[in-house]
């Protein structure tokens, strides 16, 4: 639930985690493994829902870190003055390696970027604009240099483009991240009108359920409105070419692509599974 402006859901999660911190240090009838349990189904979720949403302050972000330390120590009954390198080292390296608020905010803000690239209704094209307008900005000509470019900013800085801060997390954690989700090529960035001509063109079968009944459909042609017309046996439908499937709809072209051909990446690969009768 998000929580009037950003300030106040800031409040409202760190306040949260205060919360959880406190039960654990009052409530010694929990084994360890059960407080443990409190902190993973509680603490990441408070943040992950708004972490990409809206702006976290480093300041914000190093109390929201020591909060969850404290709650940490508090179900393995430690004392305060613990040392916190303990809950942050790997744990070959003797330490407990638990995941912090740093880890939650990169998988949250790569995860909301992974999923504007998947829908053609605008978000992806705001995304490209982002995007190119990163890497303008810093002078660089791929997701990877970004990556490098983005360490030497400071994270006021860096959070001002989502992009850039995603690639400035990455670095905060020693991590490099390869993707390509503009690339015009690959199924899941592909333009609608690319990919439901070249489902037509190749007649591509689909996997399709009609009144509860899984049956096999070929792309036909092209329609108004991001839409094309499959052939079912001696019948016809028209499916949407993108978007989640609407109760009693038929589910849109990208999903019935992702159910027959889930390990398809590229279109040049759908013009030979088109043809592969073991699929």
């Amino acid at each position: 639930m998000m929580w009037l402006d950003a300030k106040s859901q800031r409040r409202k999660v760190i306040d949260s985690a205060i919360e959880v911190a406190a039960y654990l240090y009052k409530n010694d009838n929990l084994r360890i493994d059960q407080r443990l349990k409190v902190i993973s189904m509680c603490l990441p979720s408070f943040f992950s829902f708004s972490a990409p949403l809206i702006d976290w302050p480093e300041s914000n972000l190093k109390l929201l870190t020591a909060v969850l330390i404290r709650a940490y120590k508090n179900a393995w009954n430690l004392e305060k003055s613990t040392a916190n390198c303990l809950f942050t080292f790997p744990r070959d390296k003797g330490g407990l390696q638990v995941k912090l608020p740093l880890g939650t905010l990169f998988a949250s803000v790569w995860g909301n970027l992974e999923r504007c690239s998947q829908f053609d209704d605008g978000t992806r094209q705001i995304l490209a604009l982002c995007y190119q307008e990163a890497l303008q900005e810093n002078g660089c000509l791929d997701l990877l240099e970004l990556q490098d470019a983005s360490q030497h900013l400071s994270w006021k800085a860096a959070s001002a483009k989502e992009v850039t801060f995603a690639c400035y997390l990455a670095n905060k954690l020693d991590i490099r991240v390869k993707w390509e989700p503009l690339n015009p090529d690959l199924i899941a960035s592909a333009p609608d009108a690319t990919l439901s001509a070249l489902a037509c063109q190749v007649k591509l079968l689909l996997s399709i359920q009609i009144e509860g009944v899984m049956l096999t459909a070929t792309c036909r042609e092209t329609g108004l409105d991001s839409t094309m017309t499959i052939q079912v046996g001696d019948r016809q439908h028209s499916i949407l070419v993108d978007g989640q499937a609407r109760n009693p709809g038929l589910p849109s072209l990208r999903e019935c692509i992702s159910r027959r051909y889930g390990q398809a990446r590229w279109l040049y690969e759908l013009p030979g599974m088109a043809t592969d009768p073991e699929l």
